[in-house]
């Protein structure tokens, strides 16, 4: 193995307006890379340390789908059920006609649509009902996501793709299926177990010292400006956003990429899942009426599983991951990618929002030296 050419790329990031990254990847359970560039925060050259703390955003659906996964295992949860037998406020849902007005739904939205971002919903998070419960004296997960299905339904569930709060739903089917507070559930099954000691979903005062800075990017000029961190779809201090609301570490993330790629079992013994239900993420879920609306603008080549992004055809990719290779991307430019096949696991951290280069350049580049560097 041979990481050079990755670790001169990721040097380079800063120059490219990108001025904090960390990068880990792991094969087998063995870290085989890791490599910092820039600074936690540039304009004070304040070095980057394994301690450092960041927010995944929809990083954050990996362990979202994970914590339901572990629930589909134990039967308490199936693909195919009603999000109505968990959430009665999704027994009577809305559609807009053409037209935009509200008409009953047809279809039945099950816990698969939520899995595969099908479902009909959308991220629009300042709606009348959202606004209402975040004003109310108890804006918890639950209530909050049930005030989700008091708008009209973008289309009938299953008959398109549209990336929504289908995992912040999700996370409530799990509050309730577990019986647990969904925070309390992956903290007990996930974080603790996995010993990630750096996540969690309200950042205590006490950390944010911890923080990297937080940056907005001009894509036209390729450079970053600090800014005030931007925490709109956590709707309240006692929601637990399954799709966004993770505060974390690079060391924490790729021990819960590792313990996937290693068929569900991480290095010191923990099994998170079994193998099969691994497997089950690793195949493209979304029916080819819903396919048309994943990868418009970037991965080509891949559908959308039980855990995000998953690689289906290479020749439209033009990538060097294995089919089967999954995972996903957050809003300020981190990425994981999880490889059964290879037991590969890598973890890309970077603080930088509205940064289109990242996603369009740089985790394309990575995943693909990454490759390269494992070839040699």
């Amino acid at each position: 193995m041979d990481f050079t050419k990755l670790e001169k790329y990721l040097d380079v990031l800063p120059e490219l307006g990108i001025p904090v990254s960390d990068t880990a990847v792991t094969l087998g359970g063995k870290t085989v890379f890791r490599h910092s560039a820039g600074y936690a925060d540039a304009e004070t050259k304040r070095p980057i340390t394994n301690d450092d703390l960041y927010y995944v955003f929809s990083v954050s659906k990996i362990t979202a789908c994970v914590a339901a996964m572990r629930l589909v295992e134990e039967g308490k949860i199936a693909l195919d059920d009603p999000v109505s037998k968990y959430l009665p406020a999704y027994a009577y849902l809305t559609v807009k006609d053409a037209k935009g007005n509200p008409v009953p739904a047809q279809n039945v939205m099950t816990v698969l649509h939520l899995f595969t971002m099908t479902g009909g919903l959308n991220y629009k998070i300042n709606t009348a009902p959202i606004v209402r419960i975040q004003q109310s004296s108890e804006p918890t997960t639950l209530r909050l996501v049930n005030a989700f299905a008091e708008m009209p339904l973008e289309f009938e569930p299953g008959t398109r793709y549209l990336y929504s709060l289908c995992h912040d739903v999700l996370a409530a089917v799990v509050e309730v299926a577990s019986e647990m507070r969904f925070a309390d559930y992956v903290q007990k099954y996930i974080f603790d177990p996995l010993e990630m000691k750096n996540t969690g979903y309200h950042l205590p005062e006490e950390l944010r010292p911890r923080l990297w800075t937080y940056y907005t990017y001009t894509n036209q000029l390729m450079t970053a400006t600090p800014a005030p961190v931007d925490l709109q779809y956590i709707l309240s201090d006692v929601y637990d956003s399954g799709g966004a609301g993770l505060y974390s570490s690079v060391d924490d993330q790729i021990k819960l990429m590792t313990a996937l790629a290693c068929g569900g079992t991480s290095p010191n013994g923990y099994r998170l899942l079994k193998p099969e239900t691994v497997n089950m993420m690793t195949v493209n879920r979304l029916p080819d009426c819903a396919r048309p609306q994943f990868g418009a603008t970037r991965l080509f080549g891949y559908g959308w599983g039980l855990c995000g992004r998953v690689h289906v055809n290479p020749l439209a990719s033009n990538s060097r991951s294995t089919v089967g290779e999954f995972g996903w991307d957050g809003a300020t430019g981190s990425y994981a990618l999880v490889d059964t096949q290879k037991q590969l696991a890598l973890y890309f951290g970077t603080h930088v929002r509205s940064c289109n280069y990242v996603y369009h350049t740089v985790h394309p580049m990575v995943c693909d030296l990454t490759y390269e560097a494992l070839e040699k």
